[in-house]
């Protein structure tokens, strides 16, 4: 599918039908093919004169094969997050070509980003009337979508830790703290965080890319968006790296909850087992057949076995907690 935009004369963008073997209006500034057939691919090469990368050349994992140059055409992959709000987040290869002062988005994915610049580029107000102004837009919308994750992200695991480490859940067996559900949601945390962090490195990748030094003199504004761009990416790898260390730390505390917990259980049968031990004894005692046993003909015998297991159990139990192991 190709979506055209054009420039409107109340300076904000307009979406138009261009239907394969049309020529391509001059007001066109953003071309965006999503899932493109091969006539569409065909079509926008004819009418930019640019070859297209395929898919398979989009998924390649070479700095030199996801920026480079070819004549007056600026090629920029970078692995744009998809199906954030799901269990199984994905990562996408996104191509921008700068052709002029057109932009060429190809993608097989449709990102949220892409559908909220798209709308908001059509309101009034929008400013950045270029191909380099609506990838300037564009990188920031994936990065402000980025933002939001790790935000996200990280007010979930603030109530994992709260979960965990609150006093009020002191002393709970796993009745009281579901730690199976702890452990699938720290997991999904990382999962997403890790997803995160290989875009922001393609996305550095690509920043670096835009504000290295050129032959021609960008504009001073789009360049000011470029470097902030590139601050923001920074920024947030180094708080996603922070995130990884905290989904780290919160593993390392749910696997040490949950053998504590069952250190306890462990110890409750143990101490069970010494308890009533000296009990079991007496009564195989007692449970012998020999003629020759001097309470069998005792009128207390019965009463004297039965206090005699129970006092030989309760006297460890004092024990243990005299001791504190209990």
């Amino acid at each position: 599918m190709i979506n055209a935009y054009m420039t409107t004369a109340t300076g904000t963008l307009t979406r138009v039908s261009w239907n394969p073997g049309d020529p391509l209006p001059d007001t066109v500034i953003w071309v965006d093919l999503l899932s493109p057939t091969a006539e569409e691919e065909r079509c926008v090469e004819v009418a930019l004169k640019v070859e297209l990368p395929t898919h398979e050349e989009m998924s390649e994992i070479e700095a030199s094969s996801r920026l480079y140059q070819e004549d007056n055409a600026y090629f920029l992959t970078a692995a744009v997050l998809s199906k954030a709000d799901t269990d199984t987040p994905g990562l996408d290869p996104v191509t921008f070509i700068l052709v002029g002062h057109r932009l060429v988005t190809i993608r097989y994915s449709d990102p949220l980003p892409f559908r909220n610049f798209a709308m908001m580029c059509q309101r009034q107000g929008f400013s950045n009337i270029s191909g380099e102004g609506i990838l300037a837009g564009l990188l920031d919308a994936i990065s402000d979508r980025l933002a939001d994750l790790l935000e996200a992200t990280q007010r979930n695991l603030d109530k994992v830790a709260h979960e965990i480490f609150s006093p009020r859940n002191a002393g709970k067996t796993h009745r009281g703290i579901d730690y199976e559900d702890i452990l699938r949601r720290v997991g999904t945390s990382q999962v997403l965080v890790s997803r995160v962090r290989e875009s922001l490195l393609t996305l550095t990748r690509l920043s670096a890319f835009l504000i290295r030094p050129a032959e021609q003199k960008a504009d001073k504004a789009l360049a000011r968006n470029f470097k902030t761009v590139a601050r923001d990416v920074l920024a947030l790898s180094d708080h996603a790296l922070f995130l990884t260390s905290n989904i780290n730390f919160l593993l390392d505390a749910t696997l040490g909850m949950i053998n504590i917990e069952q250190t306890g259980i462990i110890k409750i049968f143990s101490v069970a087992a010494v308890v009533f031990l000296p009990p079991t004894l007496i009564a195989s005692i007692y449970g012998m057949n020999f003629s020759v046993m001097p309470e069998l003909e005792w009128q207390f015998g019965y009463p004297f076995a039965i206090g005699l297991m129970i006092l030989t159990a309760i006297m460890p139990y004092f024990y243990f907690k005299h001791k504190g192991w209990l």
